[in-house]
């Protein structure tokens, strides 16, 4: 089953939905109870990286030649650096929306 995007025409909110080809998703803002719309995304794909696909679990060393950071879940709600470059440590609390 596909993910799809709805965005919040008042608040502004946006939720990630399973839904089925046949189900009509939903149409009111949990958070404020205005109305939502379905937002265009890119479909997920097999992307080919310089070097390895996205469906590859590619290393460390990898993804930081590549520009890219890898974060690792705590567990206690906070996100510790693996590899590549920004802040060591992020919370979940303080991630962008």
């Amino acid at each position: 089953m596909p993910l799809f995007d709805f965005q919040c025409n008042q608040c502004d909110t946006v939720i990630e939905v399973l839904l089925s080809g046949d189900q009509p998703g939903p149409s009111t803002c949990d958070s404020c109870g205005g109305e939502v719309r379905r937002l265009l995304s890119s479909p997920a794909a097999l992307k080919r990286m310089d070097g390895f696909f996205h469906k590859d679990n590619p290393s460390d060393a990898q993804l930081a030649s590549k520009g890219l950071a890898k974060y690792v879940n705590r567990g206690d709600g906070t996100y510790e650096k693996a590899s590549g470059s920004g802040p060591s440590i992020m919370s979940r609390d303080q991630l962008p929306l």
